[in-house]
């Protein structure tokens, strides 16, 4: 591995780290900031559709969120823990990446699954060109079922 390789491979970790906090603590300008401009959100697994373009990512954030408070439950919050992750550099300013993710919630263990994002640099920076989520299992009490 060269000097350059391993410095692009913390880089992304780096990514998928910020991005992970930033939609967790809802800061829709430092979650948008992680794609490109003309990256995309594709929810289309989960029946989402994509969200193309930096401007619409933030919109997205922006909004309420797609997972409603639950009358007489606790406050939700969900907090995703980054597990297993597989970088592949595909060229001097390209990656791909397979990075496992669990949930937490108030209810627990919230649900789990993968994200599968294809990187770019751009500048200095490593960003998200296109994330694809899926979601493999989801609790009965999940907050996901609101």
């Amino acid at each position: 591995m060269t000097d350059a390789e391993l410095k692009a491979r913390l880089a992304i970790a780096d990514r998928l780290a910020a991005i992970g906090q930033a939609g967790d603590a809802r800061k829709a300008d430092a979650y948008a900031a992680c794609f490109t401009e003309d990256g995309v959100l594709d929810l289309s697994a989960g029946g989402g559709g994509q969200i193309a373009g930096r401007a619409a990512i933030l919109a997205w954030m922006q909004a309420p969120s797609v997972i409603p408070q639950q009358p007489g439950r606790p406050a939700g919050f969900v907090s995703h823990h980054l597990t297993t992750s597989k970088v592949d550099l595909t060229g001097p300013d390209s990656a791909t990446a397979r990075t496992y993710f669990l949930v937490t919630s108030p209810a627990g263990l919230d649900h789990n699954g993968f994200y599968v994002d294809t990187l770019r640099r751009v500048g200095d920076d490593w960003l998200i060109e296109h994330r694809r989520p899926r979601t493999v299992w989801i609790a009965p009490d999940s907050l996901l079922h609101g």
